[in-house]
C-alpha cells in the first residue's frame, strides 16, 4: 500500500455543512480506526478554507471511491477535491512504500 494526499477545498460555510460536519466526522473516525486514514487535519489560513487527508491505498481510483463516501463530498460541502500519490521522501509512515 501506499500513501495518497487528498486536498478538499470546502464551499462557503452555510447550516446544511454544520449540521453534516458530525456524520463526516465519523466517516474518518471509522477510516482511522481501520487504518485508511493516517492523518488529517484542516487548513485555516487559505482561501478557501480546506483540509488535507493522508490515506493508506493501493491506486488513486481506490482513495477516490473511499472518498466519495464522505459526507462533506457526497453532499457537495466541497468544491474540489486533488488525491495525489505521495512519496514520502523523510520519515515514514508504518505500513505505506
Amino acid at each position: 500500500m501506499s500513501a495518497y494526499a487528498v486536498t478538499y477545498a470546502y464551499v462557503p460555510e452555510n447550516d446544511e455543512m454544520a449540521e453534516i460536519r458530525p456524520t463526516h466526522v465519523d466517516f474518518l473516525k471509522s477510516l482511522h480506526e481501520n487504518g485508511t486514514l493516517l492523518i488529517s487535519g484542516r487548513l485555516t489560513e487559505c482561501d478557501p478554507l480546506g483540509a488535507l487527508l493522508i490515506i493508506k491505498g493501493d491506486s488513486v481510483e481506490e482513495v477516490e471511491e473511499i472518498m466519495n463516501q464522505d459526507p462533506i463530498y457526497s453532499g457537495g460541502f466541497v468544491s474540489e477535491r486533488l488525491v495525489r500519490k505521495w512519496n514520502i521522501a523523510f520519515g515514514a509512515i508504518e505500513g505505506t512504500k
